[in-house]
């Protein structure tokens, strides 16, 4: 098989888009695939599909090879759609809006690019989903109770946990899938964060490719910092996400302890196009 691709870097959040029409029932398959490091290598793939917007306008959905939402993946995609001046997106002043649809979360998605001075290179900023619920939940690791911030969102559910009360981050990831896998998921992610250097490292577990991955940023992750941040603080939050791979800004608007509205924004980089072949 011959597959068209192109791969994104948001932040070392390596994400490869397949630009060919493939059939859903092949998806996991050729995610895994792709993914190895004998293949073209990424953290995630997304699947490039056509559609039809209420007002008839045609743009593209990306479909996640899980099924999950993924706001790098969504933020990359509406940069390439800049990128290759795609005809649905429209220049406002210096930058451009782009629509588009994605799994795991059932509305349109519309994203901010402004193009920067290299002419692969741009900053994208996307309205991410609100969280269905945000609570406390306890997990006992070796007779000790360790305490998480858990935010569900549509398609992932996140669990922030201060990482200095973690003794063994596999063991903990382990704990944690158990407890979710008595429940329906698409994909969840434990977000070890240091409370005092303000650092994220995500953990990502995609149930439909049965893959974990150690990302080097993760969007949806440090959205769900930010609203957990909001939550214990009952404040607004507007914080430059440190990760392993770069920095992600989120702002966050809580009312009536709740989150209104979350925005995520950061650099993009085109950092390769062209076919790849696989042996299914």
């Amino acid at each position: 098989m011959i597959l068209h691709y192109v791969k994104v870097n948001p932040a070392q959040n390596m994400t490869v888009f397949v630009l060919d029409q493939v059939p859903r029932k092949d998806h996991a398959e050729i995610s895994r695939k792709l993914m190895s490091y004998d293949s073209i290598h990424a953290e995630q793939i997304g699947f490039i599909e056509k559609t039809i917007l209420p007002d008839s306008t045609e743009t593209l959905r990306l479909q996640m090879m899980g099924g999950e939402f993924c706001g790098n993946a969504s933020r990359s995609f509406a940069a390439y759609m800049v990128y290759t001046e795609y005809p649905s997106i429209q220049k406002k002043d210096k930058d451009f809006v782009v629509p588009l649809q994605v799994s795991g979360w059932e509305r349109n998605v519309e994203c901010i690019v402004t193009p920067l001075k290299q002419k692969n290179r741009f900053r994208s900023r996307i309205q991410m989903p609100l969280p269905k619920n945000v609570g406390a939940q306890e997990f006992i690791v070796q007779g000790e109770t360790i305490s998480t911030i858990r935010v569900d969102f549509f398609g992932i559910t996140h669990f922030i946990v201060d990482k200095d009360l973690v003794r063994s981050s596999l063991e903990f990831y382990n704990i944690v899938k158990t407890k979710m896998d008595e429940e329906e998921y698409e994909a969840f992610g434990v977000m070890f964060y240091d409370f005092e250097e303000k650092n994220l490292v995500p953990l990502v577990y995609v149930k439909g490719t049965d893959t974990m991955c150690w990302e080097k940023s993760c969007a949806s992750g440090a959205a769900a910092l930010g609203v957990c941040l909001s939550y214990l603080d009952d404040v607004n939050t507007t914080e430059a996400i440190v990760q392993t791979g770069g920095i992600l800004n989120i702002d966050v608007k809580w009312l009536d302890g709740e989150a209104s509205e979350i925005y995520l924004d950061g650099e993009v980089e085109i950092v390769s196009e062209g076919t790849v072949l696989l042996n299914l």
